[in-house]
């Protein structure tokens, strides 16, 4: 062990919390921190870190088409506001070129400024980071790094599973600035990506939202899409509802009156009846 080292064991014992639990515990931490000062220091280790195999196709990332924003049963929005859960379509059959059981595909959510390329995205631990965002599911958790269905064929691509309900509910005002922004998912190989698929969306600043304080147009949103948080109005969904429910509520009323109008068929009782005399 070096100088260094001993000196830096030497000065975290003084503070006390080595001592509290005992002297071998202390030369294990000792240990492990030379352990890591040397491959800190080793000269290769820069160079193994850096080191990751190539897509195995090639080339560069290819644009596979567009998503589209929608409810978690599908439905198309237009829009919506911080706590509207909202889920992307991908074409029917999308996949990775491959499967993350064997070989190594990953799918990723994201969430970039328009001018940014979806292709140079680097990822971290829970997706894109700074001024590009990960997307999150209704259960808070990243939507990063997700498996792939296992391919049916060895080597062959690695289907993508319906995206959960997800949510910008878990941000906190202001951590995504007012602007235009491209949302969508890629396909990556030990974090490179090699596919992707996106649309555009527009989020507005809303001080009267909660919890993230903003609100999202989807400019591309197909014909007959909706805004659930739409303040204006309500949306056709909630008055098909509403249309419904009082259908129903007038065909048990019907249903009652008919019942109460049908004359009694069964046989008619008598408070008199003569008692059975006993042979």
């Amino acid at each position: 062990m070096s100088e260094s080292l001993r000196s830096s064991a030497r000065r975290v014992d003084a503070g006390g919390s080595l001592r509290r639990v005992g002297r071998g515990a202390a030369r294990v931490v000792a240990l492990l921190a030379a352990l890591v000062v040397g491959l800190l220091a080793s000269p290769s280790a820069g160079s193994a870190a850096s080191t990751v195999p190539p897509i195995p196709s090639g080339g560069a990332p290819v644009d596979e088409g567009s998503v589209v924003v929608t409810d978690p049963n599908g439905f198309p929005l237009a829009g919506g506001a911080s706590a509207t859960l909202y889920s992307l379509e991908l074409p029917e059959g999308s996949a990775c070129p491959g499967d993350s059981a064997s070989q190594n595909w990953y799918v990723q959510g994201f969430l970039i400024p328009a001018g940014d390329d979806p292709g140079t995205i680097e990822y971290g631990v829970i997706g894109p980071e700074g001024d590009q965002f990960p997307l999150f599911a209704f259960d808070s958790k990243p939507f990063a790094h997700q498996v792939t269905q296992v391919s049916t064929t060895p080597g062959g691509p690695g289907v993508i599973s319906r995206l959960p309900a997800l949510t910008f509910g878990v941000f906190s005002p202001g951590d995504i600035p007012a602007g235009t922004y491209r949302i969508g998912v890629a396909c990556t190989f030990f974090r490179q990506t090699a596919t992707y698929w996106d649309t555009e969306i527009v989020i507005e600043a809303d001080p009267d939202d909660t919890p993230a304080g903003l609100r999202f147009s989807v400019p591309g949103a197909p014909e007959g899409a909706v805004d659930p948080s739409d303040r204006d109005g309500w949306s056709p969904w909630f008055t098909l509802a509403v249309v419904m429910g009082i259908a129903a509520l007038v065909l048990v009323v019907v249903g009652a009156l008919r019942n109460r109008a049908r004359p009694n068929t069964q046989n008619p009782t008598y408070d008199n009846q003569q008692p059975e005399v006993s042979s």
